[in-house]
């Protein structure tokens, strides 16, 4: 019996990065996954400036985004080299906004 394993690569443009297991899902490698985060936090960040807090759902997404970052950095999957300075980013930004969150908007 052959079994064969589908090798599935970025659906972005023209990269053809493997996508690592962990985000299959999504569809798209790390780099590309990263890219998209940080746009996304920077639009919850330009929002909370303008008074509007986040949701719970947005909350929650901004969670699983550090428990995914932390994963990664934890070393238990593929190696992740390249991007740890990234994933090292990613919880700072993370941190700098949630300090962002708890603090009184008036000061």
């Amino acid at each position: 019996m052959v079994v064969t394993t589908q090798v599935r690569v970025c659906r972005m443009g023209a990269c053809s990065t493997r996508i690592p297991p962990i985000l299959t899902r999504q569809g798209v490698c790390l780099a590309h996954y990263l890219d998209e985060v940080f746009t996304r936090i920077s639009a919850v960040q330009e929002r909370f400036r303008h008074g509007e807090l986040p949701d719970g759902r947005t909350l929650n997404w901004l969670s699983q985004q550090g428990d995914f970052a932390v994963t990664l950095l934890s070393g238990d999957g593929p190696d992740f080299c390249e991007d740890r300075a990234r994933l090292l980013e990613l919880l700072f930004c993370l941190a700098n906004l949630h300090e962002s969150l708890r603090r009184p908007q008036s000061q």
